[in-house]
């Protein structure tokens, strides 16, 4: 056999071991994916951003405000060209304003996500019909964690003679959220930098979009309500039953807006006595130390043994002996 022919042969032995290495590697890799239940293909990763509540994309409610479906949904609300504008003008500012500060993902953030994943939810309780849930002219209602202005910011743009106060401890995001507003002419808004839990002032309602477990914000929002008030509360997921109970109103989005498949999330509402008594019941405790006797200025520290002190250049010098005399020289 010549030389060449063998070089021939070894080379394909070596390239049939290495395609049947291959393959194994592939069974064994497919083997381990069905052990763990995963039937479905390997796909590649994206960069949508997945909610972790039920596993949809950021994507997935992309709309753009100049859509029909978007003008169907502010005629269901009753919303006015004027103001269907002003929505939009507001997702091409948050899309600005997110390039610069983390207002929200930054993983596919255009105006059509900005528009149908965070405004057109933020409007369903604007959806609510029962009496006692619709919001009238000079009542005042808090945004506790409004974040990049949700849903705060579409609510007071929704009611214009409604007076809202958006809280949140991130202050540069409020920062943006005055800017938007004073930019949209939004003169019913302002905003508070600080923690729910030191706000010592009253409203006839609370409202906020997934910014914590319902227990937890119940805690932190149940001094804030009027007697008579209410927390409207748009969350994902599911919901412990035992607090479905005591939510006066649950609803879908979709349902509110008169619009399918348009968000993933609910509405819930809760009468004040019911947020206090889940706030009681959550065991959560103050994340704020209690206000005390106010101080009256740095306490005098304590000097040590043998410290030393700066001398009173007004005093005599304690030499430990009187009549000191220095001679220059020996006479």
């Amino acid at each position: 056999m010549s030389p060449t022919s063998l070089s021939c042969q070894l080379a394909f032995i070596l390239v049939v071991v290495a395609t049947s290495f291959c393959q194994a590697f592939e069974l064994s890799g497919s083997r381990r994916s069905l052990s763990h239940g995963n039937l479905q293909p390997v796909l590649q990763s994206t960069s949508s951003t997945i909610d972790s509540e039920n596993g949809s994309t950021s994507i997935d409610f992309a709309m753009d405000p100049l859509s029909q479906k978007a003008k169907d949904i502010m005629n269901h609300l009753g919303l006015s060209v004027e103001q269907h504008q002003q929505l939009a003008k507001l997702a091409i500012l948050v899309t600005d304003w997110n390039t610069r500060l983390n207002l929200i993902s930054r993983r596919d953030c255009s105006k059509e996500v900005v528009f149908g994943r965070h405004i057109v939810p933020s409007l369903a309780p604007f959806g609510l019909k029962e009496k006692d849930f619709v919001l009238e002219d000079r009542q005042r209602v808090v945004d506790v964690g409004t974040g990049g202005g949700f849903p705060g910011l579409p609510l007071a743009i929704a009611y214009p003679n409604v007076d809202f106060l958006l809280v949140d401890s991130v202050g540069k995001k409020l920062g943006a959220v005055q800017e938007m507003a004073d930019t949209l002419g939004l003169t019913n808004v302002k905003v508070h930098h600080g923690r729910a839990e030191l706000l010592r002032e009253k409203f006839d309602v609370c409202v906020g979009r997934s910014v914590a477990a319902i227990p937890k914000y119940c805690y932190w929002v149940h001094h804030l309500l009027e007697k008579d008030g209410h927390l409207q509360y748009i969350i994902g997921g599911e919901i412990d039953k035992g607090l479905l109970d005591q939510a006066v109103i649950d609803c879908d989005v979709d349902e509110l807006l008169n619009c399918p498949e348009v968000s993933d999330k609910r509405v819930l509402v809760f009468r004040q006595a019911s947020v206090k008594k889940i706030a009681k019941a959550s065991g959560e405790k103050p994340r704020v130390p209690k206000a005390g006797k106010p101080s009256l200025g740095k306490p005098k520290r304590k000097k040590s043994k043998g410290e030393w002190t700066k001398r009173d250049p007004t005093q005599p010098k304690q030499r430990g002996y009187e009549n000191f005399k220095r001679y220059d020289s020996l006479s």
